[in-house]
């Protein structure tokens, strides 16, 4: 579970550059990352029943947490486009990976239990379970676009 949570988030995020890169020129539309948090919230939102002060409590958490899950997704990337032509530097830049998913996962629980002290903890799995099935919809709806 860790590991596709991880791979959704990585193919997620992954996903967003290429499809802003994809569709700049297409009928003048861009990917707006404000307008995809916006919507990802609401979805979010509704999805997990979210009263107004519990969004009001929680959104800053979970906006909080993507920022730094967003550092380590850039330094990823990063690690992915360097010049790895020898076994020397890819057996480091593996070992560098792994360290950031680790680190993604720590970010994940640290986030979690500060969830968990503002929702019940029912509500946070509607939230951990709104958020994989919002990225699956979106993903599954910019696949399809090209078509």
């Amino acid at each position: 579970m860790i590991r596709f949570c991880t791979i959704l988030i990585l193919t997620v995020a992954m996903s967003m550059g290429s499809f802003a890169q994809q569709h700049k020129g297409n009928q003048g539309s861009k990917f707006s990352k404000d307008e995809f948090a916006k919507q990802l919230e609401q979805f979010v939102a509704q999805e997990a029943q979210l009263t107004g002060k519990e969004a009001a409590d929680f959104f800053p958490l979970f906006r909080e947490m993507h920022i730094k899950m967003r550092k380590v997704f850039n330094a990823m990337r990063d690690i992915d486009r360097q010049n790895l032509n020898n076994d020397k530097s890819c057996a480091e830049a593996i070992r560098q990976k792994d360290k950031m998913d680790i680190e993604l996962k720590q970010i994940q629980q640290q986030y979690h239990n500060k969830f968990l002290k503002v929702l019940p903890a029912c509500k946070v799995m509607k939230v951990i379970h709104a958020e994989d099935k919002f990225h699956r919809k979106m993903l599954k709806k910019w696949s399809n676009k090209g078509k």
